[in-house]
């Protein structure tokens, strides 16, 4: 089989071996190709054999390998959290925000996206709505977490260029949180840029696609803005880090 010849022999490649070494776990190594994501598990292998180069052989290559690997999907993982985190915290905090500033009469009603107070806003949520094919009553029941639910991130940063002046506080605004002053996107397009980023990376990530850039810079940057939007972070993964209570095998293993 042409794919798991190349794939294999491109593994073999990175590690620096092939199957005459006869170390422990080639043949396990030759069968995971199978069943993991191949460009994490390539570098996976790029990586130890860097490793078996400056440290000597390992006594089990496949456990070598594996023990990167996971700690890549570890990784892979908690940037798939933290951004559906953010993703999320954004969607509700600009629920709020523009029915406060763009609904008839805030404090008794949720209709920013039928009143006319802001015409672009009721063409753009017209648009979508007629991008996802709702019923045309759709919009005479829905309230503002309904209606955003239908945003892409995309569009949700083209909400926030389109009404700076009532996002700006939150992103722009001195801020301090437990007397740690919080770095200010200054600008609508220092706050969209970092935005941007994020949303390619998210589009990497909830693709099963390894992220371009820096791990730690996005999380930086997401920490931030949840700060800014007062999430606390520490308290939701806190909260949710043991996701066994919530996965019930039927199986023994």
């Amino acid at each position: 089989m042409y794919l798991k010849t190349q794939t294999y022999k491109k593994l073999c490649e990175n590690i620096g071996f092939d199957e005459s070494s006869n170390l422990e776990g080639f043949n396990k190594l030759e069968k995971s190709i199978f069943l993991l994501h191949n460009e994490y598990l390539l570098g996976s292998a790029k990586e130890a054999g860097i490793f078996i180069k400056n440290h000597g052989n390992s006594k089990n290559i496949f456990d070598l390998v594996i023990d990167i690997y996971n700690k890549r999907i570890k990784a892979h993982h908690a940037l798939f959290l933290i951004i559906h985190i953010f993703e999320t915290a954004l969607r509700s905090k600009m629920a709020f925000i523009l029915s406060q500033n763009y609904s008839s009469n805030p404090n008794l009603k949720d209709d920013w996206f039928i009143n006319c107070s802001n015409l672009w806003l009721i063409k753009k949520v017209n648009h979508i709505v007629k991008i996802n094919k709702l019923n045309e009553d759709f919009l005479k029941t829905a309230n503002s977490f309904e209606v955003l639910d239908l945003f892409t991130l995309g569009d949700l940063e083209n909400v926030i260029y389109n009404n700076w002046a009532i996002f700006q506080p939150i992103f722009a605004g001195e801020k301090q949180y437990k007397n740690q002053i919080l770095p200010r996107f200054g600008t609508k397009d220092h706050l969209l840029s970092t935005f941007s980023r994020i949303r390619k990376e998210r589009n990497n990530i909830f693709h099963n696609r390894p992220p371009k850039g820096k791990a730690k810079s996005i999380m930086t940057n997401i920490e931030i803005l949840l700060l800014r939007l007062d999430f606390n972070l520490k308290d939701a993964f806190n909260g949710i880090s043991n996701l066994e209570y919530g996965i019930k095998l039927k199986y023994e293993y």
